[in-house]
């Protein structure tokens, strides 16, 4: 992995929250693993002999109650929210099996995404997507996902609900900016640490050298992949305060969702949510609902093998992009 300066690591950081921040081991045995010990990974990178990243993949994980009683299977579906056509066609399909198909959107409770999505150019979150959609050659889950399926749920917090959870705990934008600035100098400070242990010999990313990179698509696209893998470390590069705004509290809320379905008889549930999220939620079955992983099913979210792509194709991205 290229090893990246502080002005490009901002510019990942953009991207990263652009790809998990909210949408405006496997036992092929099927038998119950010992909840203690499995903890289940749902985002990795694939490589080549030559230990060159060929795919980012994300993962369907099930899990059934540990009593092996009762019928219930549940899915949790991870999903990076930028990724290739066919890794969208496939989840489109996996998701028709479901009675229901709980997904996540910052939104009034049940809103649902019009087929085909839609473009906000007001909306700042929405744009970082589309500049990241362009630039590593990918579509957007909004955008290839049908949300008007029926047996698709909204379980997710409305912006209202996610200012009132920051408030009860006595937060503000003073706390949470000091909060924020603190994470993010942690992990400036194990990253400086993990360096002076483990120098690495990797060379610089000249982000004006990108800019006329032929492959400055692919490159981008294998760093991002480099960093989104930090995602199964649970919160990933997030840090602690995000972590809660963007993917406890909306846990909790999604899981209430998911209880009542429960309780109407639903027998076969999907949750499907960013990567990002899904460490917690496994966490969460397990204590509060008795549930456990009994499969992993990876699915291809980012082609990462090299091929030719010309400046010329990437301008004209760009040009198609900015006017629809």
């Amino acid at each position: 992995m290229l090893r990246v300066p502080h002005l490009v690591r901002a510019l990942l950081i953009l991207l990263f929250l652009a790809l998990v921040s909210p949408l405006r081991a496997d036992t092929p045995n099927g038998k119950p693993t010992d909840a203690k010990k499995a903890v289940s990974k749902f985002i990795r990178l694939q490589r080549n002999d030559q230990k060159q990243p060929t795919s980012l993949e994300t993962a369907i994980v099930r899990y059934v109650p540990a009593s092996g009683e009762g019928g219930l299977t549940v899915d949790l579906i991870a999903a990076v929210h930028v990724g290739d056509k066919g890794y969208y066609e496939k989840l489109n399909k996996q998701m028709e099996q479901y009675d229901v198909l709980l997904y996540e959107l910052v939104a009034a409770p049940g809103t649902r995404i019009p087929k085909g999505g839609k473009r906000d150019s007001d909306n700042p979150l929405a744009l970082m997507q589309q500049v990241t959609k362009t630039m590593l050659g990918l579509e957007l889950q909004t955008e290839q996902v049908d949300y008007t399926k029926k047996n698709f749920l909204h379980a997710d917090m409305s912006p209202e609900q996610m200012a009132a959870a920051i408030k009860d705990r006595g937060d503000d934008g003073l706390t949470l900016f000091l909060g924020v600035a603190a994470d993010l100098l942690r992990q400036q400070n194990l990253q400086q640490r993990k360096q002076q242990k483990e120098p690495s010999k990797e060379a610089d990313v000249d982000p004006l050298a990108l800019l006329l990179d032929a492959e400055a698509g692919l490159k981008m696209k294998r760093t991002m992949a480099e960093q989104l893998g930090d995602l199964e470390s649970g919160a990933g590069n997030l840090g602690q305060t995000l972590n809660t705004i963007l993917v406890t509290d909306r846990n909790k809320a999604a899981l209430k969702v998911f209880q009542t379905e429960m309780a109407k008889g639903k027998k076969k549930i999907g949750i499907f949510y960013g990567a990002a999220h899904m460490p917690d939620f496994e966490k969460r079955l397990r204590e509060d609902f008795g549930l456990v992983p009994v499969s992993t099913t990876w699915m291809p979210a980012w082609d990462l093998r090299l091929r030719e792509r010309g400046l010329e194709e990437l301008l004209f991205r760009l040009i198609r992009e900015g006017i629809k």
